[in-house]
């Protein structure tokens, strides 16, 4: 009889043990779903702000935001998705790049990438982020090696200035055309000649359809 009780103890003690564990599953896997929900919906936010900006901008200034974007977008031949262009351009535009030099910026990653075999999101990244912030450690990995008194030291040279008469603007400049410079001198060969990655373009093609999805459920 004591075996038996013992038994059946152990038992209840076991079911409400599971009880538990499940409860605690249940809950987990609600937040879980909570919280890809919200970031979902954050996300989606950000690039309503992102367009919300784009036309203050070109409201203040007359320089469309949004055309650039989509302009950015063609040059890299449809691999990055209209959110990530318009912040690209945004920072591109915000160091004073003219929109050919920002279509460049584009076709030399577009370019780095096929020519090194490279993921291009982190290939444009690296040229962005490389050219807008004079990091040559960015740049190193694909090759491109800048140095950034020579850089400077070619810009005065042709502008007819000393290079330590150079404005924050000209230096961006001398960076920007040293890293295009090289990027065509290494790359240039394969412009045109070999196709960009399809699963690139499907992914973006991919991320707008859902950007414009979550646009529409982000109200609800």
């Amino acid at each position: 009889g004591r075996v038996e009780s013992g038994t059946k103890g152990f038992a209840r003690m076991q079911q409400g043990t599971g009880g538990l564990v499940q409860s605690y599953a249940i809950l987990a896997s609600t937040l879980f779903a909570l919280g890809a929900a919200f970031r979902v919906m954050q996300n989606a936010a950000d690039f309503k702000a992102l367009q919300q900006s784009q036309v203050a901008f070109a409201a203040s200034t007359g320089v469309n935001m949004k055309a650039i974007a989509e302009q950015l977008k063609a040059a890299t031949s449809a691999q990055i998705d209209l959110q990530q262009a318009g912040a690209a351009s945004a920072i591109m535009i915000a160091k004073g790049f003219t929109t050919e030099q920002i279509t460049q910026v584009a076709e030399a990653s577009k370019n780095a990438a096929i020519a090194l075999g490279r993921n291009f999101e982190d290939t444009f990244n690296r040229i962005v982020q490389g050219t807008t912030k004079a990091e040559p450690e960015l740049l190193d990995e694909l090759g491109i090696t800048l140095r950034l008194e020579t850089a400077t030291q070619k810009y005065a040279d042709a502008v007819g200035k000393n290079r330590d008469e150079l404005t924050t603007f000209e230096r961006s400049q001398a960076v920007l055309n040293e890293t295009l410079r090289q990027a065509e001198e290494n790359f240039g060969a394969v412009a045109g000649r070999v196709p960009v990655n399809a699963f690139n373009k499907l992914g973006a093609v991919m991320t707008d359809l859902t950007m414009s999805f979550q646009q529409i459920l982000a109200p609800l």
